[in-house]
């Protein structure tokens, strides 16, 4: 008998048909779903490196309106101005970390495509130092999150007010996910709601129109003080006299101890005399006497074999400092006469000013005493007063215990040293604040400061210094050429253009005066943070 077969092939292929349907549909769906995923995370990822590539740009937009106030000699106010974008905004109430908020501006900077990136950038004054201001930036960087609002794999809560939902956190606590560590906004701004300006001031619950990455940061601009090495010149140096030489001393501890103290490490006081750091901006450097420091220049070929130089050679150096631009003298009183009494009240950062046409029948400055009723009553008192000369000074200037001089000058300055007299002395020995408490201004030669303002016709300025003699001073004139001839000793810093000392002349840097600044040259950055909250 036949038997017949039926074969079975075609169930098998649909078997295998449906097989391969349904992993399609799984490995679509895994796909789609890990796209998504993939999506939305790479789309946080990209936003929350963005954000503070927007909030840097902020902060160095800002940061360079800083900067003009040194290199155009304005001021906070009229260096934010409204045709460069920024406004005025509410300043904020002081917290315990900030002495003073006098004004802020807020400036929106736009970045990205289609804008989809923005700073908002705040500065305001946060403190002084030597008399000059500090300034805090705070900038928040902003990227838009284009598509569907998703967060990542990870949004639960922590605390217990709420242990069941997964992104919309309770009063208490945030997200502990992506939304948390993105800083991601969905629906308002998290940080102004919880933290106002940062310092806890204007709360309030605000939409954003799109979701949202901010990422913060806050630095503070400091000054860069003129005198933070012992003599600079950006032209041209030549010098110490052949039989004198640059060291440095500390006015703390008394008078310039000798000049054969930089020669001998077993001298108590050696390490005070080993910082008379020359710095040269170009490459034309000669040296007679020897310098016990550091020497830098800007493409020179000073080496150890060739110069006496007792500390590093970095022949690789550039600096520049900025015009010494006229102060505004319309609220100066004039002076008159060879002498000048000086009110009382005065300080570092609110001195008694004057201008005078010119100085060249000398003057004589006299300072305040210590009220009767106070301790030290009747000792002279730190006295401050900033002069303008219209013209040349010359003549003898003197200056009695307690002066804080500020002399500026637009003329020449030629005088013997000896006719530069300062009463002052180093430790500030016998002079008091005006409350009657020990003066911790130690240092003779920062109680004497000369600035050279730089001629508007950008022609090089004067400074002769002959003998016979010694002074103590400081010398920022950043146009001028600056000349010791003889054996004049000048202790104190200089700044200038081009450096000429011959003779037996000397020059000693006290190592205090980095610590009163002198005025700056620059703003630095001096901290960089970024607000994680």
């Amino acid at each position: 008998m036949k038997k017949t077969h039926h074969k079975k092939n075609g169930s098998t292929v649909i078997c295998a048909v449906l097989t391969l349907l349904i992993v399609s549909l799984i490995g679509a769906t895994v796909l789609f779903n890990c796209t998504t995923r993939y999506n939305a995370s790479s789309k946080q990822v990209k936003g929350w490196n963005e954000a503070l590539y927007a909030a840097e740009a902020g902060a160095d937009v800002a940061f360079a309106e800083v900067r003009k106030i040194v290199s155009n000699g304005s001021t906070f106010s009229s260096t934010f101005v409204s045709s460069d974008g920024w406004t005025v905004a509410a300043a904020p109430t002081p917290g315990p970390a900030y002495s003073n908020f006098y004004l802020t501006s807020t400036r929106p900077i736009y970045l990205g495509q289609n804008n989809s990136l923005k700073a908002n950038v705040t500065v305001d004054k946060v403190t002084s130092t030597n008399g000059f201001d500090c300034y805090r930036i705070r900038s928040v960087g902003i990227a838009t999150l284009f598509g569907l609002s998703r967060t990542g794999m990870d949004d639960k809560l922590l605390g217990t007010a709420d242990t069941t939902s997964h992104f919309s956190a309770s009063g208490i606590t945030r997200g502990s996910g992506d939304s948390l560590l993105r800083k991601i906004d969905f629906t308002y701004d998290h940080f102004l709601a919880t933290y106002g300006d940062g310092d806890g001031n204007g709360k309030q619950i605000q939409t954003v129109s799109n979701p949202q990455v901010t990422r913060r940061i806050e630095t503070v601009a400091v000054p860069q003080w003129a005198f933070t090495g012992a003599l600079k010149a950006t032209g041209s140096f030549n010098g110490p006299g052949s039989a004198g030489q640059i060291d440095s001393y500390d006015s703390i501890n008394g008078a310039y101890p000798g000049a054969g103290v930089a020669s001998d490490p077993s001298n108590p006081l050696y390490k005070y005399a080993t910082g008379g750091d020359v710095s040269v901006g170009s490459a034309s450097f000669t040296e007679g006497g020897a310098i016990y420091g550091n020497l830098t220049t800007n493409g020179g070929n000073a080496t150890h074999s060739n110069t006496s130089v007792s500390g590093t050679i970095d022949n690789n150096v550039p600096f520049s400092l900025p015009p010494l631009l006229k102060p505004d003298t319309t609220s100066y009183n004039t002076g008159s006469g060879g002498t000048l009494n000086v009110p009382t009240g005065t300080s570092a950062s609110n001195p008694a000013k004057y201008v005078y046409s010119s100085l060249s029948g000398g003057l004589t400055i006299n300072s305040q005493n210590v009220a009767s009723g106070l301790p030290n009553a009747g000792s002279p008192a730190e006295t401050y007063v900033t002069i303008v000369v219209n013209g040349d000074l010359g003549g003898t200037i003197t200056i009695n215990k307690g002066v804080n001089a500020k002399i500026y000058f637009t003329g020449t300055l030629s005088m013997k040293a000896k006719d530069i007299v300062n009463n002052n002395v180093d430790a500030a020995t016998g002079v008091y604040y005006a409350d009657g408490t020990a003066s911790t201004d130690y240092s003779r030669a920062g109680h004497l400061q000369f600035y050279g303002i730089s001629p508007t016709d950008g022609s090089e300025q004067t400074i002769s210094i002959g003998p016979p003699g010694s002074l103590w001073a400081t010398f920022y004139a950043p146009s001028a050429n600056f000349s010791m001839t003889g054996n004049p000793q000048v202790y104190g810093a200089i700044a200038v253009e081009d450096f000429t000392g011959n003779g037996n002349t000397g020059f000693h840097y006290d190592k205090e005066i980095a610590a009163l600044g002198g005025i700056p040259i620059d703003y630095q950055v001096a901290s960089y943070i970024e607000d994680i909250r």
